[in-house]
C-alpha cells in the first residue's frame, strides 16, 4: 500500500495540478519515502502480513516477550518447548505493543534458544492518517532537497536561504513525531 501520494505532495508544495515539470521527480521519490517510514517504524509492509519467529529466551523467570513487527492483527499460532498455547488461557497479546505475556503471570518461559515459536499476522487494515501524511512530509522533504544537493545554504540579493546542519541526513522533525508513536521504543 503506498503512502506517499502524488497529488497530496504537490498540494503541500503549493503546486497546481496541470503543472507537470516536477512528476518524474515526485514520482522517483514515492517509494523512497515509503521505504524510509517502513524503515523507522521497523516493519517490511504495511499491509496485514503474516509473519514467523522464533524467540530465545536468555533469562530465567521472563513471562513476557515481545514479537518483531506490530500491530498484531492475529496470532496464528503460538508454541512455547513445542506446545501449543491458547489465548486468554495461556497467554494475553498485547496487540498495539506487540507482547505476549503469559497467564497467570506468575509463569515464566523456560530459558533456551528458539524456546517461543510464534506465527501472526501484523501491520494495518487500514494506514493511520497520520502515517501517511508523515510520509508525504519525507517526500516534499526529499523534493525540496533535490534541488540544492550539496548546497547548505544560497544567497542572491536580499534572499537567502539554509538548509540546516542535517540537510538530508534526518526526516523532518514533525514526521519524526508523528512515526515515533507507532514505533517499538524498546529493543526486542
Amino acid at each position: 500500500m503506498a503512502l506517499a501520494n502524488k497529488e497530496r505532495i504537490k498540494r503541500m508544495l503549493v503546486i497546481p495540478a496541470g503543472i507537470t515539470y516536477l512528476d518524474s521527480a515526485i514520482d522517483d521519490i514515492l517509494l523512497v519515502a515509503d521505504q524510509m517510514v517502513l524503515d523507522e517504524l521497523g516493519l517490511t509492509d504495511t499491509d496485514v502480513t503474516t509473519y514467523s519467529e522464533k524467540i530465545d529466551i536468555t533469562t530465567s523467570g521472563i513471562n513476557e516477550c515481545a514479537l518483531a513487527y506490530r500491530p498484531i492483527a492475529s496470532m496464528v499460532a503460538l508454541t512455547v518447548n513445542g506446545n501449543l498455547l491458547v489465548e486468554d488461557e495461556d497467554y494475553a497479546l498485547d496487540s498495539d505493543l506487540g507482547v505476549v505475556k503469559l497467564i497467570p503471570l506468575s509463569n515464566s518461559f523456560d530459558v533456551g534458544r528458539q524456546i517461543v515459536e510464534a506465527t501472526y499476522t501484523a501491520g494495518f487494515s487500514s494506514v493511520p492518517a497520520d502515517i501517511t501524511y508523515a510520509a508525504n512530509l519525507i517526500a516534499v522533504m526529499l523534493i525540496n532537497q533535490q534541488s540544492h544537493v550539496g548546497y547548505k545554504q544560497e544567497k542572491t540579493s536580499s534572499y537567502s536561504y539554509s538548509m540546516g546542519d542535517a540537510s538530508g541526513s534526518r526526516i523532518p522533525a514533525v514526521a519524526q513525531r508523528i512515526l515515533s508513536k507507532h514505533k517499538r521504543l524498546f529493543a526486542r
